[in-house]
């Protein structure tokens, strides 16, 4: 992929749009075939493969998610977005779930970005029934995984027929910290040069940040990430960012006081706000993104053919998201000198 985003970055003209177009599409019809093994050990069906549990750890994760859904239908875009934030800082690893101790009363999930993040009690859940089928054998690493495969296929693109093989054998790790967190994980008011660079960082191409961005598609923003936009933007006559559209943004201002309430939230996407498609990329070219760093996306040059590409074909972007996701679940893995299976994810053993 990061051939493709090199490619974005210098295509000029029809000729080189074309050839762009052609290596996307041939990336993205490799969907069901790339990751079928990963760096680190991951494998798909680690579990069953290697003869370590009898029962049937995707589908008891499945079923979690599924019960879960089924009283909060928000719950997918925090299983999503709990995988982003745990393998964003110290890697897929589960250390995220760890919960303050004496000896550590700062872990991640204490860090301002992380004060949002549900999904806790899913991960729980799942664990809980896989300590009875398979004692000290699934790390919670993997659930994370799985939950947040299990919310994309749920949400939408099992609609289009499409399936999507998550690998396991991830191990939990030993440390979380809410320094790390703040530092790094990436921020709502972020410029396309700055999310551009935090991706490279992390391996990723413009073109999968591009990718990956659109997990906004579902989910919620709070309004105090949205009222900077809203009211006294700086230089604008009206107080408004004048990159949104007027008509979205006074529907905006009509959920999200000047002052709101800190559990006050708006849609990410006003249209099918439960629903993985394309519309986040649909919105975005009509100006009606939420977060300042997804207008970004759709304001700056370089992103711009991209994030157009994404708003023409849902399948097309479905595709590629599949492989940007997997990608994502590989960062930084643990091996068996930093990492165990906890029994408990919200401590180490």
């Amino acid at each position: 992929m990061e051939r493709v985003g090199r490619r974005f970055r210098s295509c000029i003209g029809l000729p080189g749009i074309a050839a762009v177009f052609v290596v996307l599409v041939s990336s993205a019809l490799q969907w069901h075939h790339v990751y079928a093994q990963q760096p680190g050990g991951l494998v798909v069906g680690y579990y069953q493969n290697n003869g370590l549990c009898d029962a049937d750890v995707e589908g008891i994760v499945t079923s979690t998610v599924q019960q879960a859904m089924q009283s909060d239908s928000t719950v997918p875009a925090g299983l999503l977005r709990l995988l982003f934030h745990d393998c964003w800082v110290e890697g897929c690893d589960g250390s995220i779930l760890i919960d303050p101790t004496a000896s550590n009363p700062n872990p991640e999930k204490t860090a301002n970005p992380n004060l949002t993040v549900r999904g806790y009690d899913v991960i729980d859940q799942a664990k809980s029934a896989l300590e009875q089928a398979c004692p000290q054998t699934v790390s919670c690493a993997d659930i994370v995984a799985l939950a947040a495969r299990d919310s994309v296929i749920l949400t939408g693109l099992s609609n289009q027929g499409l399936t999507l093989d998550m690998p396991t054998g991830r191990l939990d790790g030993f440390v979380s910290s809410a320094a790390e967190a703040n530092s790094q994980l990436v921020s709502s008011q972020s410029t396309a040069e700055q999310l551009t660079q935090q991706f490279a960082q992390q391996g990723f191409s413009q073109d999968e940040m591009i990718t990956l961005s659109g997990a906004h598609t579902i989910g919620v923003a709070h309004c105090n990430e949205v009222t900077g936009r809203l009211y006294n933007f700086p230089g604008s006559p009206n107080g408004v960012d004048p990159t949104l559209d007027p008509i979205y943004a006074a529907q905006l201002q009509a959920q999200c006081s000047p002052n709101p309430d800190p559990s006050t939230t708006v849609d990410l996407d006003p249209i099918t706000p439960f629903v993985m498609d394309n519309n986040y990329y649909r919105n975005g070219v009509t100006n009606r993104a939420v977060l300042a760093s997804d207008t970004a996306i759709f304001e700056d040059f370089q992103t711009q053919f991209a994030s157009n590409l994404n708003s023409d074909d849902d399948l097309f972007w479905e595709q590629k998201f599949g492989d940007a996701l997997v990608h994502l679940s590989t960062l930084n893995l643990k091996s068996v000198n930093d990492g165990e299976v906890r029994t408990n994810c919200r401590m180490v053993n």
